[in-house]
Formats: C-alpha cells, sequence, structure tokens
C-alpha cells in the first residue's frame, strides 16, 4: 500500500484513493503550463508596450479635402526621422504626427521613394525612441506577428496573427510590390506605415496594404494584408535619410565606373556633421555608404548602407570626390583595403576591383 503524506502533514491512501494519483499528475502538469503561458504573455505585452513607443501616428491634410488621410509611421533614427508609406504622405500640404505620449509635431517630407511606397518624413525633436529592427530574411509561414497602427483613426491599435505567405508581388494603383510579408493579422484603412512585428516586438515589416482583390472580381476578400520586408524598407529609408532633401532626384553618387573602368559597386554621400550627429558617427569626415549593389565587390566585402569609408588604402578620404579620385587611379583586377567603420568601430577590407 502507498501512502502519499501531503504538505500539512496528512498521509493519503493511494491504493484505496487511486484517483488522488491522477488528480496531482494533473496538477503537476497543469500548473506548470499555465506559469509558462502567463510568462510568455507578459513577456510579448512588454515587448508590444516598448515597440508601440517607436510608432507614432500621422495625419497629411491635402488641399480640397475636408478631412485628413490617416495612417502611420515608424521612429527609425532618433533625431526625428520617420520611415512610413510614400502613399500616406505623398501630395500633403500638412502633415501631423503624434507620439505615443501626446506630443504633436509638425513633419515635413524628408524624401519620398513612390516606386517603392516608402518615405521619410522628419520632425524637429531628438532622443526619440527608436525601433529595434529586427530580420526578415528567416522569416516562417506560421510565425506569430503583431501589427500596430491607426486602422479608422483609432490610434495605436495592436492586432495580433500570423505570416499567411511570403514572396508576394501585388501590382495595384500603379505601384509594383514585390517580395511582400503575407499576414492574417488585422490592416486596415489607417494601418499603412505602422509596424509588423515579431513576438519579441522586433520590427520585421511596414504595414503597407489590404488587398481585396481585382477590381473585376472579388472584391470582398478579407484577411488579406501586407508588409514590406524591414530588410529591404530600411535599406531605402537609409538611402533617403543620406540623401538631400532638397532634391526630387532619390538617387546617390555611385562610387563606380563604366567602360571597362575599375568598379566598387556602392552609392554613398560626403559624411556632413549633420549626418553625423544622425547616424552617431563619430567622425569628422568620410563617405557614408547608401546603398552597396548586390554581387558587387563591396557587397562580396561584406560592406554594408550605414558605414562609413574614411580611408583608401590607407589614404584618408573626406569626400565622394576624393574617393572616386583614387578610384580612378586603379585598375580592374587592383586589390585596394578601404578603412570601413560599423558603429564605430573599425575594420580594415581587402577588395578586388572588377571592371563595369
Amino acid at each position: 500500500m502507498k501512502i502519499i503524506e501531503t504538505s500539512g502533514g496528512f498521509p493519503l491512501n493511494t491504493h484505496r484513493h487511486p484517483w488522488l494519483l491522477i488528480i496531482l499528475a494533473l496538477v503537476a502538469i497543469i500548473i506548470p503550463t499555465t506559469l509558462v503561458e502567463a510568462n510568455e504573455e507578459s513577456e510579448r505585452v512588454a515587448a508590444i508596450a516598448r515597440a508601440s513607443e517607436s510608432v507614432v501616428s500621422v495625419r497629411t491634410y491635402r488641399q480640397n479635402r475636408n478631412k485628413p488621410g490617416i495612417g502611420a509611421g515608424v521612429i527609425i533614427n532618433a533625431n526625428g526621422y520617420i520611415l512610413t508609406n510614400a502613399h500616406v504622405v505623398k501630395g500633403g500640404k500638412q502633415i501631423k504626427v503624434q507620439l505615443k505620449n501626446k506630443k504633436t509635431f509638425e513633419a515635413k517630407i524628408h524624401k519620398i521613394a513612390s516606386d517603392k511606397d516608402l518615405a521619410i518624413i522628419k520632425i524637429g525633436a531628438s532622443s526619440l525612441p527608436v525601433a529595434k529592427i529586427g530580420n526578415s530574411d528567416h522569416l516562417r509561414v506560421g510565425q506569430t506577428v503583431i501589427a500596430i497602427g491607426d486602422p479608422l483613426g483609432f490610434t495605436g491599435t495592436v492586432t495580433q496573427g500570423m505570416i499567411s505567405g511570403l514572396g508576394r508581388n501585388i501590382e495595384t494603383k500603379g505601384i509594383k510590390y514585390q517580395n511582400l510579408i503575407q499576414t492574417d493579422a488585422a490592416i486596415n484603412p489607417g494601418s499603412s506605415g505602422g509596424a509588423l512585428l515579431n513576438s519579441r516586438g522586433e520590427l520585421i515589416g511596414i504595414n503597407a496594404l489590404v488587398y481585396t482583390g481585382p477590381a473585376n472580381g472579388y472584391d470582398k476578400a478579407q484577411g488579406l494584408g501586407f508588409a514590406i520586408p524591414i530588410k529591404s524598407a530600411f535599406d531605402v529609408a537609409q538611402q533617403l535619410i543620406s540623401s538631400d532633401s532638397s532634391s526630387s532626384d532619390e538617387s546617390s553618387n555611385y562610387i563606380s565606373d563604366s567602360n571597362g573602368r575599375p568598379w566598387l559597386g556602392l552609392s554613398g554621400a560626403t559624411l556632413t556633421s549633420e549626418k553625423a550627429k544622425d547616424f552617431d558617427i563619430k567622425l569628422a569626415s568620410g563617405v557614408f555608404v547608401t546603398q552597396v549593389v548586390e554581387g558587387s565587390p563591396a557587397n562580396r566585402a561584406n560592406i554594408k548602407p550605414g558605414d562609413t569609408i574614411s580611408a583608401f588604402n590607407g589614404k584618408t578620404i573626406n569626400s565622394v570626390n576624393a574617393m572616386l579620385h583614387e578610384l580612378a587611379r586603379c585598375h580592374a583586377g587592383d586589390k585596394i583595403k578601404l578603412t570601413v567603420w560599423r558603429r564605430n568601430k573599425k575594420f580594415i577590407v581587402s577588395i578586388t576591383l572588377d571592371a563595369q
């Protein structure tokens, strides 16, 4: 006969009462599971609270419109740079941004990439909470995601769903969207420009559209929300931030050449004190990398947008023109060394130049 002593010191005869073993076994299973679920929920709620600090409400006032356009945006730079969709702010005569703490600012369009449906707007503020950038390269169908935005003007709405599909291509309203994340997390008018997060609260996409089907067919489709992966969105954002806001041209100075001359395969801008401050770069001069061509010598050397190049073969460079001058002295097939800074850490890369 088996005797079990309870915490109160009273013996229980499990031979006469076998159901006690069943109850005790169930309790041993249920309590830990409940604690784990409660802990996971607590962590998710905390992650959403942190992430929502970097999501803003955007209201765009256009000429001859009685009501403002509704959208959202994500702070990606502490000095007031906000990433949103181009269609949220394009054509706006006045743009107002409200932070999570209810502070309101007038925003200016810094730069727009219409073909990517992305834009950077800027407000006059500093030390802002910045979104934690996640990895959109390793997403999986079925993965839990969270959307934050302003659907129909309901500020800071949070919805949860899963990744329903990856690599979706959609053409609508003159824009060819490519490689979109499909989700069943509720996305509605006003959600555009908001954040798509993973369960850790990391930004993995920019909510872009809800698709109801082609105009001549399935116009009542539901649950088809789409977001631009953060990897491509953030690369575009860095290019837009680094480019001159007074210019309508979205291109930068390419550090490359044609006609068989040496090719490095990156574009950049001369590092200014303003750019250094915006990106917290502890350098006085150099070339700020804005784009790297896939498969190029620079790409193979692991140079990334946001890096700063301070020297070419040991010679200090302080502008794009200076770097082009050094490059012009080389030939295709030459090996060069670049001094590169990333997050204020220096490293040197060796690169074999290609011919364009």
